[in-house]
């Protein structure tokens, strides 16, 4: 009887343990399962006349083995509880080991099949009997469904064999709770690869990995921009679907990156990827070029089965300053405008010179010539850098050069025409002055914004040829290089660089705003160095040089003009009125107001040029004197529309609302489209002022000719 068992034992483990092994390609990643087996014990053979259906319980646990997950391993304790036909029953205490194979039937669903040995213990419950203790095998088979990743629920079958007291077939209703390898990480919500899972490869294949140098300083460009490219191959006869790729790099990135991959291939079929990835700003601290390894992670399926592995391949990352001049666009990422030693700079010249000057300059040409003598005074130098000299490597496209960023020019006190044309373009930026790079063959300087159309750019400056009109606004060119020589040099000198590559077709206009839009700006880490500003007194006194300079030089050539008309007409008030206003145009008021006197002197109701007495006087503050002015002129000529608004506006600073009510009535029926220019006087308080200031209309007047 016993020969015949131990047949059987063999039959079982023969019939189902080794045809599982044959789907080994089929497994999933080891792990340790804890398993809890309940079920019915029913005797066979002969020993259905001594032993009745009893039952009992299993506790086991199981681990597939790392080279070959489709084996585990097994140990575990029983108990049965055997009822015996005379009246009494046993009670078996088995400790056992084994062996078994797993095989997936499509996501849900896995057979298993083991068999298992060891020592048995057994008593009768009446105590009426010896105790015994024999070794035990137990042979079976069942089949598991996963209500979760970590959950399954089955039925099994067994022959169980105590030896030398029982024989019987178990089936059980159990469950199992499957403990994920340590250290697994999601991708995508799918249980992913481990190192054990290399066994892909014969089905998809990644072939052809390539890598571009990576710079740091585009690490936001390379989010939507791949940084190298694979070929995915389906080597079988067979679709391969539900295809996923990873790109990871331990060091400079916190998560996985899912690159774009078709979600099915067909049999035999080869498809070209872009591999991404997302950078953190640790890659910032690269001070020298370096090397690291990017670990790409690919799981798919195949006939419902899951498959996944890894590819580690190397990758090469330059130092923060690195980049290249393929795209000319690239220099704005160094374009800090947030930086705080570019802030620390500009917000403190802004405040020095803001109520200074002309305001009949253009705001941001005043701020514009203050930066540019500001930086003078700082010690900035143009230093051709002697290793990457922008000439040279502007022309090769794919040679790495060196850029600084703006905190590391202050810092050197010096840079070439790249380093400066990023600092000047941060600093305008920094006070809300939109700039553009302007690139010429072997050359690159900036352009900045005046906020003024190009009609207006043509009307308002007596050399149009000196500015660029471009996507209908107004703009100055800069020659960076040109440090010392005061700001109308740089601006000269920029504008004839201009002239000369528009004329040869071999301009360059790149606005810093349309380049950030595909190379972000990207700040150092860490604190910058101590910016130490120019004294007020030596930026003023400098800056206050180049404005009447700018001032002088426009106005010569109408100043010949107007003085030629006045000797013609004998000193005519009508005249020299118009040079009154020319200078006032132009913030000379001390001029302006010594030939309105002179007008007034001879002509004492001359209305425009008591008018324009009134206009300096306002604009100065004094609004008392205005008033006076303004009076004068309304006594004279009433209905003039540009003496009721003189006069409504005056009364509104003065908060004589009646007045102004009456005087901006009578305007608005002599002149709607002046009335509406200046609508604010319909208003009172904080309304009016927020009115006045969006058009900033305190600071204008009207000039009468």
């Amino acid at each position: 009887m016993e020969v015949v068992m131990k047949k059987i034992i063999l039959f079982l483990f023969i019939s189902v343990f080794f045809p599982l092994c044959m789907f080994a390609q089929n497994s999933q990643p080891s792990y340790f399962s804890l398993n809890l087996t309940p079920g019915l014990n029913f005797p066979v053979g002969s020993d259905k006349d001594y032993f009745n259906l009893g039952g009992g319980v299993g506790v086991s646990g199981e681990y597939r083995l790392p080279a070959k997950p489709v084996f585990y391993l097994s140990g575990g304790i029983g108990y049965s509880f055997i009822p015996v036909t005379f009246e009494t029953s046993l009670s078996v205490v088995s400790f056992g080991a084994g062996a078994g194979a797993h095989v997936d039937l499509g996501k849900r669903f896995f057979l298993k099949g083991y068999t298992n040995g060891g020592f048995y213990y057994s008593l009768l419950n009446d105590r009426s009997g010896p105790r015994s203790g024999n070794p035990f095998v137990i042979a079976g088979s069942g089949l598991r469904f996963l209500i979760t990743p970590q959950i399954s629920v089955g039925v099994e079958g067994a022959y169980t064999n105590y030896f030398g007291l029982y024989n019987g077939i178990t089936l059980s209703l159990g469950t199992a709770y499957h403990f994920k390898p340590r250290g697994e990480r999601s991708i995508r919500g799918v249980r992913p690869a481990t190192p054990e899972l290399l066994s892909g490869r014969e089905y998809l294949e990644i072939e052809d990995v390539s890598f571009e140098d990576i710079f740091p300083v585009f690490f936001k460009y390379y989010d939507d921009h791949p940084i190298g490219k694979a070929v995915l191959h389906n080597k079988t006869d067979t679709p391969i679907t539900d295809i996923s790729v990873n790109l990871f790099v331990k060091q400079y990135m916190d998560n996985p990156k899912e690159c774009s991959v078709p979600s099915e291939l067909a049999p035999g079929e080869k498809h070209e990827i872009e591999l991404n990835s997302l950078f953190t700003e640790k890659v910032l601290e690269i001070t020298e070029s370096t090397k690291a390894s990017a670990e790409i992670t690919i799981e798919f399926s195949v006939n419902d089965n899951k498959y996944a592995d890894n590819y580690i391949e190397t990758i090469r990352l330059y130092d923060r300053n690195a980049t290249t001049w393929d795209d000319d666009r690239r220099a704005a990422a160094f374009v800090t405008a947030k930086d705080p030693a570019v802030l620390t700079f500009s917000k403190n010249i802004s405040g020095i010179v803001k109520e200074k000057g002309s305001r009949a300059v253009n705001q941001n040409l005043r701020m514009a010539m203050a930066l540019h003598e500001a930086l003078s005074l700082y010690g900035m130098n143009y230093v051709i850098d002697p290793k990457t000299p922008y000439k040279e490597f502007s022309a090769k496209k794919t040679e790495v050069d060196f850029l600084q960023f703006p905190r590391q020019t202050f810092q050197y006190r010096a840079g070439d025409c790249d380093d400066l044309s990023i600092l000047y373009s941060s600093l305008f930026e920094s006070v809300g002055i939109e700039t553009a790079f302007i690139t010429v063959p072997g050359h690159i300087f900036i352009a900045f914004s005046l906020d003024m159309s190009a009609d207006e750019g043509r009307k308002n400056f007596l050399n149009a040829e000196n500015l660029i009109f471009m996507n209908g606004q107004t703009w100055i060119p800069v020659e960076v290089t040109e440090i010392d020589g005061g700001f109308l040099k740089a601006w000269k000198t920029g504008a004839k660089e201009w002239r000369e590559a528009v004329a040869r077709e071999q301009e360059g206009f790149l606005p810093l705003h349309e380049c950030w839009k595909l190379f972000e700006p990207v700040g150092l880490p860490g604190a910058g160095p101590e910016v130490t500003v120019p004294s007020k007194e030596s930026i003023l006194d400098g800056y206050t040089r180049e404005v009447v300079s700018f001032i002088d030089r426009e106005i010569y050539p109408r100043l010949a003009e107007i003085q030629a008309e006045i000797k013609k007409t004998g000193g005519a008030a009508k005249s020299i009125n118009k040079l009154g206003v020319l200078y006032a145009r132009y913030g000379l008021n001390d001029r302006a107001q010594r030939e309105f006197l002179k007008i007034l002197e001879k002509d004492k109701i001359f209305v425009p040029a008591i008018i324009n007495l009134g206009n300096i006087y306002y604009l100065s503050g004094d609004m008392k004197k205005a008033k006076s002015y303004y009076e004068q002129a309304y006594q004279i000529k009433p209905d003039s529309a540009t003496v009721l608004l003189c006069v409504a506006r005056v009364n509104h600073e003065l908060e004589n609302y009646g007045t102004v009510k009456d005087a901006y009535g009578k305007l608005k029926e002599k002149n709607p489209d002046l009335a509406r220019q200046f609508a604010y006087l319909d208003l009172r308080g904080d309304d009016a002022a927020r009115a006045a200031s969006i058009g900033n209309l305190k600071e204008v007047v009207v000039w009468e000719e």
